[in-house]
């Protein structure tokens, strides 16, 4: 089975087996077995293609999710930014997720919320040796250019969260973009010179 998935693993006989390489892989085993945290991912949900990450977590939400649901996938066919936006979603090369929440405090701070996934991601990209920053309030940069962005959304009532989403999509591997964003956007992969694992990126942002 892990064959079939993409892994390299070499088998000796009488001996055993080794891996020798590990595909940059996001299904649900390979995601779950890199999550050590105590509640954030502990309730996965992986879909290989999906319209929306955000509109995933909030259909779930509704069904009564727990807190620290995650939705991840390899490509996104209706991936939105900020005010309605676009977000170009190539596949196999990105990390597109979202996180259910259900916090205690009131709607008017729940935008806080958007800066604690923004200190997440910053701090987890900057375990990689990148000089990550935040270019509020839902930008992570670096060298000047965009490397992530972050998307809340929130189902509330005047004095009540009933649950909030947050949408985050990280430029990881992809090599080249647009024409109209190739000034303004780069990725982990063009900044470092070598390609990341995507899911250990994915479970430190969650720890």
């Amino acid at each position: 089975q892990l064959k079939e998935e993409g892994y390299e693993i070499e088998e000796v006989p009488n001996r055993g087996y080794r891996l020798l390489a590990s595909p940059d892989l996001l299904g649900e085993s390979e995601i779950q077995s890199r999550l050590h945290t105590r509640w954030a991912g502990k309730n996965l949900i992986f879909r290989p293609v999906t319209g929306s990450t955000n509109i995933d977590a909030k259909a779930a939400a509704e069904e009564g999710a727990p807190e620290g649901t995650l939705v991840v996938t390899e490509r996104q066919e209706a991936g939105r930014g900020r005010r309605g936006r676009g977000w170009d979603s190539p596949e196999g090369c990105n990390l597109y997720f979202t996180l259910l929440l259900r916090p205690g405090c009131t709607p008017d701070q729940a935008c806080m919320l958007t800066l604690v996934m923004a200190l997440a991601v910053t701090k987890a990209v900057r375990k990689l040796g990148v000089d990550a920053g935040i270019k509020w309030p839902n930008d992570i940069v670096v060298s000047g250019k965009k490397v992530c962005g972050i998307l809340t959304e929130m189902s509330a009532e005047p004095d009540f969260i009933h649950y909030v989403v947050i949408g985050t999509g990280i430029n990881v591997n992809q090599e080249s973009f647009p024409e109209e964003i190739s000034a303004t956007a780069t990725s982990l992969r063009l900044e470092k010179g070598e390609r990341i694992g995507r899911a250990g990126l994915l479970s430190a942002v969650m720890e």
